[in-house]
């Protein structure tokens, strides 16, 4: 069962696509003016998918057979038995400063990331920041599903 998904704001998303439509936009500039188009074309072809990608990146936790389910979409998954958690709690709201995506962010903490609100979910060897849309019903239904371990 889903209980959250996040995705990257629209400001965030613009200032994204604004980066690299600059940086394509040099990048195909100076290849065609040097007088070799195709490598810069082709390099273009690859970075706009993949920026695609990343404009599009979810964070979400499901719930499913006693485990907590963390994915960072389409490019991390991981599953967090229920028996494992020790805490659940809102977290600070991140930004562009603390990046997006699966993060490393320290002290053994891992982030999965897009900014906005969050929640901080502990267990026995790590500490999670989980970017989501209502922290609050997130907190409530992991603490549920806690209580019926």
């Amino acid at each position: 069962m889903l209980i959250s998904e996040a995705r990257l704001a629209g400001s965030s998303r613009g200032l994204i696509w604004g980066i690299v439509g600059a940086s394509v936009i040099t990048l195909v500039a100076s290849s065609l003016v040097s007088g070799t188009p195709v490598p810069g074309l082709l390099l273009a072809a690859g970075i706009l998918p993949l920026t695609w990608t990343i404009v599009r990146m979810t964070v979400s936790i499901a719930m499913a057979d006693k485990k907590i389910v963390l994915r960072c979409g389409p490019f991390y998954s991981s599953e967090i038995s229920i028996s494992d958690v020790l805490a659940i709690a809102t977290a600070p709201e991140t930004s562009l400063a603390d990046g997006y995506g699966f993060r490393m962010l320290g002290n053994g903490t891992r982030g999965l990331l897009v900014g906005g609100p969050a929640v901080a979910l502990e267990t026995n060897n790590r500490r999670w920041i989980i970017s989501t849309t209502h922290p609050e019903e997130v907190t409530s239904a992991i603490r549920g599903q806690m209580k019926t371990r």
